[in-house]
């Protein structure tokens, strides 16, 4: 059962222009664990018994912009967390849409 679904731009080498610079995926999700806020809800999870599991693609260039991979990923991350009870797994997965946006979803684990 989905729970969240938000979707991010991703970007070709040149194409952003203003704002901080696209990083390749892998890249901007080290950003996102390395943040307080990501701290802050991996331990909510942990204190709500909650489990979540990320599914990330194996691509070859996919460049995203690590605030709002961030920012999709807290949202769908606190979703799950507030839709489940304690001792539920959840996934997130990201993968490329049919609009070449990155699509970050929450879904509970069968």
């Amino acid at each position: 059962m989905m729970i969240e679904t938000h979707t991010i731009a991703t970007w070709n080498d040149g194409d952003a222009d203003g704002g901080p610079p696209p990083l390749q995926l892998v890249d901007a999700l080290q950003h996102f664990g390395k943040s307080r806020a990501t701290k802050l809800l991996i331990r909510r999870g942990e204190a709500s018994k909650v489990r979540c599991e990320l599914r990330v693609p194996l691509l070859r260039d996919c460049r995203v912009r690590s605030d709002e991979l961030g920012r999709a990923l807290r949202k769908v991350w606190r979703a799950a967390i507030d839709a489940a009870e304690p001792g539920d797994r959840f996934v997130i997965d990201l993968h490329i849409g049919p609009d070449s946006r990155l699509v970050v979803q929450a879904a509970r684990s069968s």
